[in-house]
């Protein structure tokens, strides 16, 4: 949407100036042929001076609301209705070594190693071993999302401990994540603007949720397990895999706790159930870039439409396709009927069988 503020150029503020300078002074034409006369000079400068203050006013006009405005600006709106950007955080997990004898020790901000990249962790609590088992808790030096690794990553000490292989394996380190997305913290500035906070109405869980590194969608249910209880669903945007790790939920649960009512019974935090959708599909022209574009289409439908308690029609799905850049004609073959997705799923993209 735009701002509505239209800024003259710098030339047609001079032409404009120069003109009205002439026309009230009464200027004859033997003047006005003159290169360097009063008015001129004059319409000039004002035009200047003017051109510098609608600058600032088409800027204001940008950032006065959140929609539109800038990093810093976006930031302030958020800052002043207490919605604050996600900032980076360090992932955390632990490092295991097994088949170790018991009583061997590992002191606090032992450094460790990621074998494939040289990423670095630190210790963060003093461990001994235990039936043949030590499993360490780590911190990721740096803060983002790349410092997540898949559980069985080889790790390394940076410092041999005598009794232990230098070699050691990731044991669910997560959580890391990158500064939110800037479009991502104007959706929600916006509805910070659109939905108060009213003492814990369904819309307040949903917000106080995605405030939480990982989330960017929310459901909130009454009486979810029994009278009282309120039950909030999250999930990322991943069209394929949406389900957030154990302990990003325990993290939705521990920020939320504080903010809810202090009459509220129970929290349950919870991932939806994946229905993953499949689709088989007859295209013309079939080609690799066309069938990339009907993926692209179909994932952002499923993210868009693919809410609990909604109905995925047919119809809509084949809308979908025939929207996909280069798309001709097509057949589709399934889903041959439309699909509701049940209150505690999202639907997810199954993959296409093209034929």
């Amino acid at each position: 949407m735009s701002s509505g503020f239209s800024r003259p150029t710098l030339p047609d503020l001079i032409t404009t100036i120069r003109n009205d300078l002439y026309a009230r002074l009464a200027v004859d034409d033997e003047l006005i042929s003159l290169r360097r006369n009063d008015p001129e000079v004059y319409g000039r400068v004002i035009a200047g001076a003017t051109h510098v203050l609608l600058c600032y006013i088409e800027n204001m006009a940008k950032n006065i609301l959140p929609d539109q405005a800038d990093e810093t600006w976006l930031i302030r709106h958020g800052n002043m209705k207490r919605c604050y950007r996600k900032q980076p955080t360090p992932a955390v997990g632990y490092i295991r070594f097994d088949e170790v004898a018991d009583g061997i020790v590992i002191n606090k901000d032992q450094k460790v190693r990621r074998q494939v990249d040289q990423r670095m962790y630190t210790v963060t609590q003093t461990t001994t071993s235990a039936n043949n088992v030590l499993r360490v808790p780590v911190v990721c030096d740096e803060v983002g999302k790349k410092g997540n690794c898949d559980d069985g990553t080889s790790m390394s000490l940076i410092t041999p401990v005598t009794g232990l292989s230098s070699t050691c394996f990731a044991d669910s380190i997560e959580s890391g994540a990158d500064i939110e997305d800037l479009e991502s913290f104007r959706k929600r500035v916006i509805d910070r603007w659109y939905y108060t906070p009213q003492s814990g109405a369904d819309q307040d869980y949903v917000q106080w949720a995605k405030e939480v590194h990982g989330v960017t969608r929310a459901w909130c249910y009454r009486h979810w397990a029994g009278t009282g209880s309120v039950g909030v669903m999250v999930a990322n945007s991943d069209p394929v895999n949406p389900i957030l790790d154990n302990t990003t939920i325990q993290n939705i649960k521990k920020h939320i706790e504080p903010l809810a009512p202090v009459a509220g019974s129970m929290l349950i935090v919870f991932s939806p159930i994946p229905k993953p959708i499949n689709f088989k599909i007859m295209v013309t022209p079939d080609n690799p870039e066309i069938r990339y574009q009907i993926e692209a289409e179909l994932k952002e439908f499923l993210l868009r439409e693919g809410k609990p308690q909604s109905t995925l029609f047919r119809s809509r799905i084949s809308e979908v396709i025939s929207s996909s850049f280069g798309e001709y004609a097509h057949e589709l073959v399934y889903p041959d009927k439309d699909i509701f997705v049940e209150k505690n799923q999202v639907a997810v993209f199954g993959g296409i069988e093209w034929i």
